[in-house]
């Protein structure tokens, strides 16, 4: 297996730089969640950062699965969505970030 370098979420270090790249991370995340693909991954905040961190990244694969099999007008797919906006807002609430797939 090829060594990887992990990817590292830190919610102590809020800077500019953290920001510009949280988007391009968190697609490396969500598709490993999706390809089985081993990708190692460190999360670092308090525990209700990384607990949001981690609910709102788990609705997002949640909905994107339910779109891709069942289409957006299916009533699963909008279950989907109304819980993952609002991961979101907790999320938001909770780190005081935007999150970056709205």
């Amino acid at each position: 297996m090829k060594d990887k370098e992990p990817i590292v979420i830190d919610f102590t270090k809020i800077d500019e730089s953290f920001l510009v790249s949280m988007g391009a991370r968190l697609r490396m995340v969500l598709n490993a969640l999706f390809t089985g693909e081993y990708f190692p991954v460190s999360v670092k905040g308090s525990p209700v950062q990384v607990d949001s961190f981690v609910r709102t990244l788990a609705g997002e694969k949640r909905y994107l699965s339910s779109m891709s099999q069942y289409g957006l007008n299916n009533p699963k797919t909008f279950k989907d969505k109304f819980k993952l906006d609002r991961s979101i807002k907790s999320f938001e609430r909770d780190t005081g970030l935007v999150w970056p797939f709205k």
